[in-house]
């Protein structure tokens, strides 16, 4: 019934020891072992170095049935394992005292020496639940010699943990012993190990400031990625993780998720490393697996990780085709299979694949035969070290053509210069006849500045320079050439305090033709509003246009406007030719709207001073409640544009209009050219830009 190993002399191998193993747990059971025969009990023969204890792989009485993919989780269930074992008065006598080590153990436990509880490690809730989950590797218990008898010991072991989920049990094959405290924390050392893991996340800061100089260079954030994914990976399988992390589902979600991310990561590094854009493949399978690292939160995580295990050999293979094996047989066409396996990228990163692969097989073959091997640690760091010299290679490579290109440039300009000194030297006469001739032209360029100053002032004098404002009407203006003379015009008609309309215009084209046009319409808007002022606004501007044909004929220039009549009952009458949009503010609406009759989008005529249109000029009539306002404005505010290409837009101006605060007209517009200017600050405006606000007081 009873068996031990003695390692070393002192060294308990519970591995090898038979273990009696039931469903549920009482304190009862503690104390002594099962009497032969109990059913109740279930003989696990002991088999030294590989002897796993999983709940559900056991054929308890009660266990769930087995499938390929388990999501859900159950409530924890208990387990009582026993291991009887003997020990001897060397291990009695240690000096350092005497621990236990458990490869693997979980998901809750408690571990009891001859009835007496010497490790509880349960954390659970009043539903019965685990609040904490304690499924932790390389797990080393202190022994107090007080418990340990010499001979015959009774460890029991009270596991709880969902039946369905792999990890509730001893979960891995092996060791677990019993020894000198110091001799086990001696094999549970991992500063290598933290050393390779510190050097992993060092390669990962270090690309990670390089990409951050250097935002186009990818490949560096690719390789940072990869190899911080690769040191958070490495660093919670380490035996500190579970010291410093109580519950280890956030251990295991960690650990389980950098190695989901590590695989996307490194496919789009090996894309960009060799001249690629990333892969949709990379894309897609970085998506999946990203999603799963989130979705092993809310279900057992070991459906998942079989998901990862059944298709990690797609990316892998994905990976060797496109970016080594095809790329180094298009190398190896034009200089060689030899040559192209040392000098390219594709040839470099292969030999690092072989060497890990071959370190991987050099562990899988000695763990079997039982040995300690960690030659794919080395090959690891070999392989990060190899890659990070390709990239620093490709940066001194570049930082060589460059310096080659430097001296070229440097011969070449002084070769140049030699030339021009010559030259210049034949040149002086002709120097002293540019400079005059740059004097003359200086001189033309100033008196024609002159000259455009004061056409621009001349220009403004013939506009309006204030807006006016009665009792019933407050109006405000903006008015913002882009250069010089402007190719918008406005103007306020009115008869002491009374307001009887505006006009804003906007001439097409730029400069002084433009501008003297905008004086010209001015005052053929004005006398036609006043002379016709019995006709209606459609009829004013057919008017305007007979008259402006004839003027313009010899120009390619043409006008559109919006006019406004205000009729002495407070009405709006209101006329477009191809005008912009009018903006209307009601005080009951949240939102600014275009106004335009409903139904109909023909109720604006053609440009004016253009022949060969036949559309008529009409009208339409509104009224305005008071506190209600409609903004008019030329194109250059809605199509100005930011330093990104994007026009202000209409949008723009009905999203300013919406948030301009209650105010009078000169606030509102105040607040809406504020708004235009943040939008365009920056970028150069290549357009005049008026706008007129009419609020009803």
């Amino acid at each position: 019934m009873f068996a031990a190993s003695c390692l070393a002399a002192q060294v308990v191998d519970l591995g090898s020891a038979d273990a009696y193993v039931r469903p549920g747990f009482s304190l009862e059971w503690v104390f002594s072992t099962p009497l032969p025969g109990d059913a109740l009990w279930t003989v696990v023969p002991g088999a030294a170095g590989n002897r796993p204890l999983v709940m559900r792989e056991l054929g308890l009485p009660g266990s769930p049935e087995r499938t390929m993919f388990v999501v859900e989780r159950q409530l924890p269930q208990r387990y009582c394992v026993m291991i009887p074992f003997v020990a001897g008065e060397e291990l009695l006598a240690s000096r350092t005292g005497v621990g236990l080590y458990l490869a693997q153990i979980g998901q809750n436990w408690q571990i009891y020496l001859n009835g007496s509880l010497i490790r509880d490690e349960t954390y659970t809730a009043g539903d019965g639940r685990m609040r904490i989950e304690r499924a932790v590797r390389g797990a080393l218990v202190e022994v107090d010699t007080r418990y340990l008898r010499k001979g015959r010991n009774l460890l029991t072991i009270m596991v709880a943990g969902d039946p369905r989920d792999g990890h509730a049990g001893l979960f891995a094959g092996g060791p677990y012993l019993i020894d000198s405290y110091a001799k086990l924390e001696s094999t549970r050392s991992e500063s290598l190990k933290l050393i390779l893991i510190g050097i992993y996340f060092f390669f990962a800061l270090y690309h990670g400031i390089l990409y951050a100089f250097r935002p186009k260079a990818k490949t560096y954030l690719y390789y940072g990625l990869a190899t911080g994914l690769l040191s958070i990976f490495l660093f919670f399988r380490t035996f500190i993780a579970y010291e410093l992390i109580l519950d280890t589902r956030i251990v295991r979600a960690l650990e389980t998720g950098a190695l989901f991310l590590l695989i996307p990561a490194f496919m789009a590094f090996m894309d960009s490393v060799v001249g690629r854009r990333v892969s949709l493949f990379a894309k897609v399978y970085g998506a999946i697996f990203a999603a799963a690292a989130v979705l092993r939160i809310f279900m057992l995580d070991e459906a998942i990780l079989r998901l990862w295990q059944y298709t990690v050999a797609l990316p892998i293979a994905w990976v060797v085709t496109t970016d080594i094996v095809m790329p180094l047989a298009r190398s190896s066409r034009q200089r060689g299979l030899w040559q192209a396996l040392l000098e390219t990228v594709a040839g470099k990163l292969l030999l690092g694949i072989v060497v890990v692969g071959a370190a991987v097989l050099l562990d899988v073959v000695g763990t079997t035969a039982g040995l300690s091997a960690a030659y794919s640690d080395y090959a690891y760091l070999l392989l990060v070290f190899g890659t990070a010299a390709t990239l620093a290679g490709q940066f001194v490579r570049a930082y060589n053509d460059n310096e080659t290109l430097g001296a070229d440039l440097a011969r070449r300009v002084q070769a140049r210069s030699t030339e021009l000194e010559a030259t210049l030297a034949d040149q002086g006469s002709l120097s002293v006849a540019l400079s005059e001739t740059s004097g003359r032209l200086q001189a033309s360029v100033d008196a024609a500045a002159r000259d455009m100053r004061v056409a621009t002032r001349v220009q403004q004098g013939f506009f309006p320079s204030a807006a006016p404002r009665n009792a019933m009407w407050d109006t405000a203006f903006a008015f913002i050439p882009s250069s010089g003379i402007s190719g918008d015009f406005y103007d306020f008609y009115r008869r002491g305090e009374r307001l009887d309309g505006l006009v804003v215009g906007d001439v097409s084209g730029h400069g002084i033709a433009s501008g003297l046009v905008t004086v010209l319409a001015r005052s053929i808007f004005h006398r036609n509003f006043y002379e016709l002022k019995n006709r209606s606004l459609g009829a004013v501007l057919e008017a305007i246009n007979e008259e402006l044909i004839p003027e313009l004929s010899a120009v390619e220039n043409f006008i559109t406007a919006a006019l406004l009549r205000i009729e002495e009952d407070g009405r709006l009458e209101y006329a477009s030719a191809a005008h912009t949009e009018i903006l209307y503010r009601g005080t009951d609406r949240p939102h600014a709207m275009p106004l335009k009759p409903k139904g109909s989008s023909a109720y604006k005529g053609p440009p004016l001073g253009r022949e060969g249109f036949d559309s008529p000029y009409t009208s339409i009539r509104f009224g305005l409640r008071p506190g209600d306002s409609i903004l008019i404005y030329t194109d250059g505010f809605d199509e100005a544009k930011n330093v990104d290409g994007e026009p202000f837009g209409a949008e723009g101006m009905l999203g300013a209009l919406t948030a301009a605060p209650v105010g009078d007209a000169s606030q509102m517009l105040d607040f809406i050219v504020r708004e235009w200017r943040f939008h365009v600050s920056g970028s150069k405006v290549a357009d005049d830009a008026t706008a007129v606000l009419l609020k009803r007081q």
